[in-house]
């Protein structure tokens, strides 16, 4: 007895340091402890190892969690908030060491009196050796069970992690790419607005180009009108026209001049706010610039943090490696302890150890693992105690499939546990109900189950809630970075969980069947072990008296190793307090980054628009430029237009003077000669036809005056038809330049408007010489005809 139950306390000892090394893994979410849907293929399967034999030695069966202790090194870096909880867990550590070192000084004095009733204890434990040997191997089988489960939960979480990691590293590679763009585009627009600005100046020379050839024509027009002027007094007829003319192309370049004037004024208006809006433009730049630089600061600043936080997790790790030591060094202590007290004391000792680790650590499976050897101490030890571990490992049952659910639930059933632990120690009545009590606990499993898979459900809600989220914070580069790792494991934990709960159904109906196939097999073995204890309890006995000389002296040297231990453990508590503190600063630092990042899209924003706004605005200016260009045009050609007319006008006048002033000579040259025809008539006629001479003279004379006013009339009117239809023709073209000047504004096709303007003036011009031929022709045909009649 006394070789079996030293080396089960080590193996006590070992799970509890195993077990304390296990927070430093990651813990993204506790929830996801469960494991999860996918496992690596070079992870062990729950099917590899069946461990059917109890006769394995508690070293053999504690060798997995060794497995555990280095699984964490071949995953990705833990993530952030549980670095920040790894001090905080070391001195939950430490504290409860310390507790339990206090407990165990106060046991060694009980367990002295102790002693004697448990010899006694020894011998009633025989009667309830089969039904503890039934608890015995089902609490083996769910150890084993709960091993290969927290072995597939690690491989999992890690592989999770991983995609993880990958997948945010690649989210950051896309917004890094997006960011280049941006600043590429930035450029292409500055460039673009310095190209718009030389040609607005270039546009504004050529404004200032035409603005001088059209003083040159107006002057060329005042020129004109001078010389309408002075021809105008030869043509008495035609001079109010002329006048009139040269008022409504005086009042229309006067307005055409103001107009100018103003899209002058206002041009150069506009290039100033685009010269100011262009420097604007380049001061944005060179914030750009300040602001890419900064970037470049800031990115080197979070590299330095990043470098930081590795090294402070490398310490981390360091003092936890030395803290690791400094347990081994506490179980030795331990160990040479319970060396020296009998085999009940240190098991007890070992009771209260794990009740402590399992208040701490809250870890279902370190409480599953001293609570059985709680029951394999109680056999050994007392008869009441096998009650209790009866009902203490139906308690720890349902408790290690509540894990599997949720940590609340996990939190809810440790102190459910506790407080049954208490009562059963009361009572102790629990034991004839056994079978029962599975079937109902059974049952209550599989209510839980469809409690896990409600909870499923709500996972996957909050898997899209988080989603969302992360579409919402895109915009925030480095905080969605920091954010993503935490969400995106909790997103995949929930689905993890969810395949988990579905398994977990399969694997308690399955166990169940296990659990009662094998029952009778564990009874057997349970029976054989009842009586190795007796032989061990026997040999204990003799090595009784020998243990009690050398406990003195072993502790005083355990006393001194926790002094020296627990400077030890300040000395860690110091460094780890230190890392903490640098971590917490490498955390303001990021956020100080972050806030620096914000600053430098909104100012990149802010020169984006300011630059397209420019863009609009140079745009528009070009539109109002080739618009006045138009116009310009259709008034040179207008102007041109009108001096053809005057001159046409004035050679018409001239021709129509000189055609009047022959006229008027040749009249009274005619009459004269028809006076002297008359007098011969009269003299050679008698004296019967004197009466109807005079008569047929008057009549002719009458006759010919009629038709000498005849040509004048026709002329006259001629003439003023001639000039409705000149100013006809004159309205006519202004209103088709002024429709011709707002189509091409609004259409903005110069060239063709040019080409249509020149085209239609000398058409113009060639109505006017058709229609002036015809009204000569006329005039020439009349005179003709008198002449011919006379």
């Amino acid at each position: 007895m006394a070789t079996m139950l030293p080396s089960k306390s080590k193996s006590g000892l070992s799970e509890a340091s195993n077990n304390k090394e296990r927070p430093a893994t990651p813990r993204v979410s506790k929830v996801g402890r469960a494991g999860s849907l996918k496992s690596e293929p070079n992870s062990p399967s729950p099917t590899q190892n069946p461990r059917h034999s109890i006769d394995r030695s508690p070293r053999s069966v504690d060798s997995k969690p060794t497995v555990d202790r280095r699984s964490p090194k071949t995953s990705s870096t833990p993530e952030k908030p549980t670095r920040l909880l790894k001090g905080s867990e070391l001195q939950s550590q430490l504290n409860a060491a310390q507790e339990e070192l206090k407990k165990a000084k106060e046991q060694l004095a009980s367990v002295e009196k102790e002693k004697s009733r448990i010899v006694e204890e020894l011998n009633h434990a025989k009667k309830s050796a089969d039904e503890a040997n039934e608890q015995l191997q089902e609490a083996l089988l769910a150890k084993k069970n709960a091993e290969e489960a927290t072995e597939i939960e690690k491989f999992r979480a890690i592989e999770l992690e991983q995609v993880g990691i990958d997948v945010a590293q690649k989210r950051e590679d896309e917004w890094q790419k997006e960011l280049e763009s941006i600043k590429n585009q930035h450029k292409m627009d500055i460039e673009a607005l310095v190209f718009t600005s030389e040609e607005l100046e270039k546009l504004r020379k050529e404004l200032v180009m035409t603005i001088d050839a059209k003083s040159a024509a107006l002057s060329h027009a005042d020129e004109a009108m001078k010389i309408a002027e002075a021809n105008a007094e030869k043509a008495d007829l035609l001079s109010q026209e002329v006048g009139s003319l040269k008022a409504f192309l005086d009042s229309n370049l006067e307005s055409k001049a103001n107009e100018s004037d103003e899209l002058v004024k206002k041009l150069e208006l506009e290039i100033a706010e685009l010269k100011s809006e262009l420097e604007e433009a380049r001061a944005v730049e060179e914030k750009l610039v300040r602001m890419e630089a900064l970037i470049e600061e800031l990115k080197t600043e979070a590299f330095e943090a990043k470098n930081a936080e590795s090294e402070a997790d490398r310490l981390a790790d360091e003092w936890k490696k030395n803290t690791e030591l400094l347990e081994v060094q506490l179980e030795e202590a331990n160990k040479s302890e319970m060396a020296n007290k009998d085999s009940l004391a240190s098991a007890m000792e070992q009771l209260e150890e794990k009740i402590a680790f399992l208040e701490e650590k809250e870890s279902e499976i370190a409480s599953l693992k001293g609570k059985i050897e709680a029951l394999e101490l109680e056999v050994a030890g007392k008869k009441t105690d096998l009650d209790e571990s009866k009902q203490r490992f139906d308690e720890l049952q349902q408790q290690v499939f509540e894990f599997e659910t949720t940590v609340e639930i996990l939190k809810n059933k440790v102190q459910i546990s506790e407080e049954e632990k208490v009562e059963a120690l009361n009572n102790g009545k629990v034991a004839s109900s056994k079978i029962e009590s599975l079937e109902e606990e059974r049952n209550k499993l599989v209510s839980e189950l469809a409690a896990t898979k409600d909870e499923g459900e709500k996972a996957k809600m909050a898997m899209e809630d988080l989603t969302s989220a992360l579409h919402e914070v895109s915009a925030e580069f480095r905080e969605a970075q920091e954010k993503f790792l935490g969400k995106e494991a909790e997103v995949e934990y929930a689905k993890a969980q969810i395949g988990d709960l579905k398994l977990a159904l399969n694997n308690t109906k399955e166990s169940y069947e296990v659990m009662l196939d094998e029952a009778n097999y564990e009874i057997v073995c349970l029976r054989k072990t009842i009586e190795r204890l007796e032989t061990e309890a026997k040999s204990h006995r003799e090595e009784l008296d020998s243990k009690e000389l050398n406990f003195a002296s072993s502790n005083k040297q355990s006393e001194e190793a926790i002094v020296a231990l627990k400077a030890e453990i300040d000395k860690a508590m110091e460094v780890v307090r230190s890392a903490e503190n640098e971590a917490q600063a490498a955390k303001e630092e990021k956020t100080e980054i972050l806030n620096k990042l914000k600053q430098v899209e909104s100012a990149a924003n802010e020169a984006k628009r300011a630059v397209e706004e420019a863009k609009a605005e140079s745009l528009q200016l070009k539109e109002r430029l080739l618009d006045k260009e138009n116009e310009l045009q259709n008034i040179t050609q207008e102007n041109d237009e009108l001096h053809i007319q005057q001159k046409a006008a004035l050679e018409k006048i001239d021709e129509l003077s000189a055609v009047l002033a022959e006229s008027k000579a040749k009249s009274p040259k005619e009459e004269s000669r028809d006076q002297s025809n008359g007098e011969k008539s009269v003299e050679v006629e008698d004296p019967n036809g004197f009466a109807r001479d005079e008569r047929r003279q008057q009549e002719e004379d009458k006759n010919s005056n009629d038709e000498q006013a005849e040509p004048v009339k026709v002329m006259e009117k001629d003439l003023a038809t001639e000039k409705e239809q000149d100013d006809e023709l004159v309205d006519d073209e202004l209103e088709s330049k002024m429709d011709e000047g707002s189509f091409d504004q609004t259409n903005g096709s110069t060239a063709e408007n040019s080409i249509g303007n020149g085209a239609s003036s000398p058409t113009k011009q060639q109505q006017l010489q058709k229609k002036k031929k015809p009204l000569l022709h006329k005039f020439g045909s009349l005179l003709k005809k008198k002449n011919n009649q006379k």
